[in-house]
């Protein structure tokens, strides 16, 4: 593979992680930071199993990276600029209102794509899963959506569905996704992206955030070398 397609690999799987996303296959068993173990969303065989491995390896290198070089243009988000009408998003939310009508907001905005997160909606030890790995832990999801804005130079999101279920303690929702990369032929990556989150009835926080893509591996790889066939309107 010559150099410039190593780059564009390399950027197309840091666009994944700073998400904390996936192409859509497999969520195989992984360790997380505190030992818990991913949950498997879709079903498997053995050469998805060896992809998954490949990709797990790329999902710690490209998440250092990104620390490295998308960590100099991190700012804070200031939540407090947008119009969030009487909710103080300083504090932990005190019904299970106010954290639905919360990751509501959140979704407006695009938060997956525009890195405004209102952070304290999250359990401290939250569990993030993806096709890539789980993890716990609030802070690194939030850096990881940080350093995703150097990556990107246009997007677009338009909600599908969104379904509040059990009593109000788990949402899912699936939205369809346009991002165009920072390549010089700007390739534009489009597919739903699903989440899930899943929130306790006692603190009314969200302690599982897990992802989904509706798209093959193959196909993700193909759309970051092809000029692009559709486009991002807002």
């Amino acid at each position: 593979m010559c150099a410039s397609s190593s780059r564009a690999s390399a950027m197309l799987v840091m666009i994944m992680v700073s998400m904390g996303s996936s192409f859509g296959f497999t969520i195989y068993p992984s360790s997380s930071s505190s030992g818990k173990r991913g949950t498997a969303l879709f079903g498997g065989g053995k050469e998805d199993e060896e992809m998954g491995t490949f990709e797990l390896a790329s999902w710690y290198a490209v998440e250092a990276f990104g620390r490295v070089f998308g960590g100099s243009k991190k700012t804070d988000v200031a939540l407090e600029s947008v119009d969030r009408g009487d909710i103080d998003v300083s504090r932990q939310p005190l019904s299970l209102d106010e954290t639905l009508q919360r990751i509501q907001l959140d979704n407006d905005r695009s938060y997956f794509l525009s890195g405004e997160i209102d952070e304290m909606i999250y359990d401290e030890q939250c569990t993030f899963a993806d096709p890539f790995v789980s993890f716990d832990g609030r802070q690194r999801f939030v850096d990881n959506l940080a350093n995703l804005g150097s990556f990107i130079t246009d997007y677009s999101a338009k909600t599908i569905n969104y379904d509040v279920s059990e009593n109000g303690k788990q949402i899912q929702t699936k939205v369809m996704v346009k991002l165009e990369l920072n390549l010089p032929w700007k390739p534009v990556l489009a597919w739903p992206w699903g989440v899930t989150y899943i929130i306790d009835e006692a603190t009314f926080l969200i302690t599982d955030h897990i992802e989904s893509w509706d798209v093959s591996p193959s196909e993700g790889i193909a759309q970051i070398f092809r000029r692009p066939t559709t486009q991002i309107k807002r």
